[in-house]
């Protein structure tokens, strides 16, 4: 039976109006923030941490008026859905309805267009939320729970950060000096949060590298009571994400390594749930437990399963809006590959929540599934997995001159998915591009292909001989193109005396 870990009340989450990281956007309304005198009657720090980690999933966090709310404002996984249609493994099927095909078509890319306000917004209220805990839990105290707690607020911080600078600029080698967002803390005042200018990238990675070093000091030996808490193993793996930017191959290994140990790796079996339920996926390290009481889910098609799964309730199924594969990587997967069973091999009838037995169409995803036959999308969220670290780790030793090492991974870890798996890499250049392929097949759909390809400098590529992209979404861009960095919102330039019209980034050629 699927356990529930309700969330406690007393620190609300943020649904305030303002998409600025200025002063403004760091005013609350009255209840939204816990004051002294609450935190004296309710010392329990999960209090703290559990709003942080409820705006991980968080619906409305524009913090729009009633009737006036928007069905991809739900969370983090929001923004992940955009990112994975702004690069070249994911078609969005049909434009009905219109949520996300703006993404997928790079449409909405002008920075006065709400849906630019929506991702910055959201990870700077995250980022408050976080500085939040660090200013209600002093750092002068010996109780573990409350160390922790500020650990998991570091964490969290760095985790939205390193989002941030990947999506404003490009990758961190070749791109130190180059502006990248502004950094926010718990001890700037609302001065300097309104005149608050971009940060070189080298300065945004310093903040995040400071604040993953504290969290794992806190959090090492710290238990936590369920994944839905960010524990030191998480705060590994966010460091192992971090090397990986930097090219810091060795540490990228070793800190995966670290992360992952103790975690198993998906089986076949929990490869066919369809991404369902936490308790049955060991494999997962990070993640929202979604019930009954999660707004995303009592919306009921305002979430990220309604978006993306092709047989579960939602905007994905109702409206063909379905989430397929590109062909090209599709090809790329052997018949002997247990994950090519994630996508429809050709049109096929499958059974749908609320349909019955339906057509889908040839590429149609069937990674994500559906929690019951009822229409409740109550979907686990997963942000990290034992899958990922894997992959790290063989990247990272690929490219710090131990292929030995680096195939010995690789190959344990396909080999659960592909019996007859064999690595015929033989260098770190062809070693590191097999190991982006079984990134983009295994990673598909969770928020990884757009940042791989900045990571990487590989161009977006959708015209190619028997693309199943369409055709007003057919475009090709070169590595390292301005369509990959986001602009900063119009409402944050106004908002922010430290950046001006001249500090945004180029506008991109679509």
């Amino acid at each position: 039976m699927k356990k529930k870990y309700y969330i406690l009340t007393l620190f609300a989450a943020t649904t305030l109006s303002f998409s600025s990281c200025s002063e403004d956007f760091f005013d609350a309304n009255p209840g939204d923030r816990v004051t002294e005198g609450q935190l004296e009657e309710n010392p329990n720090p999960n209090a703290l941490v559990n709003g942080m980690n409820a705006f991980m999933v968080q619906y409305n966090a524009l913090g729009r008026e009633s009737g006036e709310e928007r069905d991809n404002d739900f969370g983090y996984m929001a923004t992940v859905l955009s990112m994975e249609l702004w690069g070249d493994d994911m078609v969005q099927y049909t434009s009905n309805y219109g949520w996300y095909y703006n993404d997928y078509d790079f449409s909405s890319r002008g920075y006065e267009f709400i849906d630019a306000a929506l991702h910055w917004n959201y990870f700077y209220k995250l980022i408050r939320t976080a500085n939040d805990v660090l200013i209600g839990i002093v750092a002068d105290t010996d109780d573990p729970e409350m160390l922790a707690a500020r650990g998991q607020a570091y964490a969290m911080r760095a985790f939205a950060h390193h989002t941030l600078v990947q999506m404003y600029q490009h990758t961190y080698k070749g791109h130190e000096d180059a502006p990248g967002v502004p950094v926010v803390t718990e001890d700037m005042t609302p001065e300097q949060q309104n005149n608050n200018p971009r940060k070189k990238v080298s300065e945004v990675y310093a903040q995040i590298e400071s604040d993953l070093k504290q969290a794992c000091e806190l959090l090492k030996g710290w238990q936590r009571p369920s994944i839905v808490y960010i524990d030191y193993a998480v705060a590994k793996g966010f460091e192992a994400r971090v090397h990986l930017c930097k090219e810091e191959w060795k540490e990228a290994a070793e800190a995966a390594e670290e992360a992952v140990a103790g975690f198993p790796i998906m089986d076949k079996a929990g490869l066919k749930e369809g991404f369902v339920n936490m308790d049955n996926n060991p494999s997962w390290m990070w993640g929202s437990d979604v019930t009954s009481q999660t707004e995303i889910a009592i919306t009921g098609i305002v979430n990220f399963t309604s978006h993306i799964s092709s047989t579960a309730y939602g905007y994905s199924s109702a409206g063909e809006m379905y989430k397929n594969i590109s062909s090209e990587l599709f090809n790329k997967i052997p018949d002997t590959d247990a994950r090519k069973d994630w996508w429809c091999k050709s049109d096929s009838l499958v059974f749908v929540v609320g349909a019955g037995m339906t057509e889908l169409p040839k590429y149609a995803n069937l990674k994500f599934g559906y929690y019951d036959t009822e229409g409740n999308n109550f979907n686990d969220l997963c942000y990290m997995r034992a899958e990922e670290m894997q992959l790290i780790a063989a990247e990272g030793y690929a490219m710090s001159g131990n292929l030995a090492q680096a195939k010995s991974i690789l190959e344990d870890f396909v080999q659960t998915r592909q019996p007859d798996y064999k690595c015929t890499a033989n260098s770190a250049a062809e070693m590191q591009n097999e190991i982006w392929i079984q990134r983009r097949i295994e990673l598909w759909g969770e928020g990884f292909a757009w940042f791989d390809l900045k990571r990487l400098k590989k161009p977006i590529i959708r015209k190619y001989d028997g693309t199943n992209h369409n055709d007003d979404a057919l475009y090709d861009f070169p590595a390292e193109d301005p369509i990959f960095n986001l602009r900063i919102p119009r409402v944050e330039i106004q908002n922010n005396e430290g950046i001006s019209e001249e500090d945004n980034n180029p506008i991109p050629n679509v």
